[in-house]
């Protein structure tokens, strides 16, 4: 099974200026999140806060357009050929 990631911002250039990454064997978000890794390592710890053993709090990710908050968030489930969205974004108050 093959999983496209596209990163935006600051996560793209961690990930050497790739736009889309390719991942096999991700069964949900949580694989795919800690696929990054393989990537670089800077990446995955920008998304992923393992002392909270969650996302980072300004991390948006979607698959297939739908917020993983409105499904099961990283247990939601990832099928072949579907595109995860993963954004840091920045609000100001």
């Amino acid at each position: 099974m093959v999983v496209r990631v596209r990163l935006v911002g600051v996560l793209k250039a961690l990930a050497l200026g790739k736009d889309y990454l390719e991942l096999n064997n991700a069964n949900n978000v949580r694989d795919v999140v800690n696929g990054l890794k393989s990537v670089n390592d800077k990446l995955f710890r920008r998304v992923f806060d393992a002392s909270r053993n969650d996302l980072m709090p300004d991390i948006y990710i979607a698959v297939n357009n739908v917020d993983i908050r409105l499904l099961k968030g990283l247990d939601t489930p990832i099928n072949d050929n579907d595109e995860v969205l993963i954004i840091a974004y920045i609000h100001g108050g």
